[in-house]
């Protein structure tokens, strides 16, 4: 009977195991699909029905980035640059590519959008979080080697660890303030045209300002349906639907 039930569990469970393996074959597949049925849309200048499909795609996490820079292109051939911006940040966050960043400066010179200077802090910044995992795992090794050295020079040196202590430390201080701090922060591309900044997460809160699509923005908090932006160097509060962040 013991044998009966365990050979009725392990065929229950590659059953289960070929089931999940064959949906994921065919959503692939269908997703695939899906893209060249898009791509094939977008080549023959079928816009709008190529976006409905990308976007279909996009919400159930099975984009490309080239699918994100055509989303960008179709929305600014709509003259809808708060979208254009939103996707053409996506695909820079897919691919870090600089031509995409060059763009992006263009047409926020061009359409006076907040949140897009290209300065040394800048460019520092994106260096550092596209960078992070792997200043993470260079200060983590670095830990490891100045604590064996230290166990060395105690133990088979029989001298005191100073200088590597010193330098344990500063490493191990650089880490924390590096995961406690240094992670990528939250952005996000206002999409409305007509969007209220609000001084407080009201709307009856005074007015910081009203701005049109495509500007950049920090998210720095959320209290209800409000989120809390940084608008030029200033605290503001908008609503959540009227900011896209920037996120894959």
């Amino acid at each position: 009977m013991k044998k009966m039930q365990r050979r009725f569990s392990k065929n229950l469970i590659i059953s289960i195991v070929l089931i999940l393996t064959l949906f994921h074959n065919l959503n692939a597949q269908t997703s695939d699909f899906r893209l060249q049925t898009a791509d094939s849309l977008f080549h023959t200048q079928r816009f709008t029905q190529s976006f409905e499909h990308y976007s279909d795609l996009l919400e159930a996490k099975q984009y490309s980035p080239a699918m994100l820079l055509k989303m960008a292109y179709i929305q600014e051939g709509l003259g809808d640059i708060g979208n254009a911006m939103y996707y053409l940040n996506l695909y820079f966050l897919a691919t870090n590519d600089k031509a995409a960043y060059e763009k992006m400066e263009q047409l926020a010179e061009k359409f006076n959008l907040e949140g897009y200077r290209s300065t040394d802090g800048e460019r520092f910044l994106i260096f550092y979080h596209d960078h992070y995992q792997y200043i993470s795992i260079a200060l983590a090794a670095l830990i490891i080697l100045m604590l064996s050295a230290m166990f060395y020079t105690k133990v088979r040196l029989q001298q005191r660890p100073v200088v590597t202590g010193i330098f344990f430390f500063v490493f191990l201080s650089m880490l924390f303030v590096h995961t406690q701090f240094g992670g990528r922060v939250d952005r996000g591309i206002l999409t409305h045209n007509t969007t209220y900044i609000m001084q407080g997460p009201s709307a009856g809160a005074p007015v910081l300002t009203v701005t049109s699509g495509g500007h950049r923005v920090e998210v720095v908090g959320k209290k209800d349906v409000w989120l809390k932006i940084i608008w030029a160097g200033q605290t503001g509060f908008v609503r959540d639907h009227s900011l896209l962040p920037i996120e894959l």
